[in-house]
């Protein structure tokens, strides 16, 4: 699906999150993935990392969208500024603005990006959450992007954590420079995020 600025955003956060259409496993061969908002149509490439975190999926949950908790463990998205009435994971809500600061994707800059929390959905299954590339007039024009976190509970008491994010449009070739780069820190993401939540439960 693709779908203009200019839409309402109820419109936005009221597409289809059925959570049993979405991979449980990154695509082989860096393959395209589907998301909740833009499905296949116009993707260009998906960034994705893989890990198995020993954990429920609701504590991995919670550590995930406590976005005012990055600074301790999040080396990519190393800040992220929120609504002023946004201090923990309870207060965040779909349609929520953010930016995230991260590093490692350009040599020696670290860089910005506005992003729309899209889904919240912890009692799917799987569980999992989702977040929209969200810079102004460029949403639907240039290019679109969705980042999804998938918390498939594995029955043994950890979870398999899959995370990625697929580009869409003509915008998303220019971005398609940073694959490598993304990809390796979306694996330094989770691997961060497995030591934070495994850190909390001992």
């Amino acid at each position: 699906m693709w779908l203009s600025p200019w839409l309402p955003l109820t419109l936005l956060i009221a597409a289809s999150s059925n959570a049993s259409t979405l991979p449980l496993n990154c695509a082989p061969n860096n393959g395209t993935m589907t998301t909740p908002s833009f499905g296949t149509t116009d993707a260009v490439f998906t960034a994705c990392a893989q890990i198995t975190i020993n954990s429920s999926p609701s504590a991995v949950y919670d550590v995930l969208l406590d976005f005012p908790d990055y600074p301790a463990w999040n080396t990519f998205v190393y800040s992220v500024d929120l609504p002023s009435n946004v201090s923990s994971a309870e207060d965040v809500y779909v349609g929520m603005p953010m930016k995230l600061h991260t590093s490692g994707l350009l040599l020696g800059i670290n860089s910005t990006s506005d992003e729309r929390i899209t889904f919240l959905e912890p009692g799917a299954v799987p569980p999992f959450v989702a977040w929209r590339y969200d810079e102004g007039a460029l949403v639907g024009v240039l290019m679109n992007a969705e980042h999804v976190t998938v918390l498939e509970d594995l029955g043994d008491g950890t979870t398999n954590c899959v995370s990625w994010e697929t580009y869409y449009g003509a915008g998303a070739l220019l971005t398609l420079t940073l694959m490598a780069n993304l990809q390796t820190e979306f694996q330094n993401q989770v691997s961060d995020l497995k030591g934070r939540v495994e850190g909390l439960a001992t």
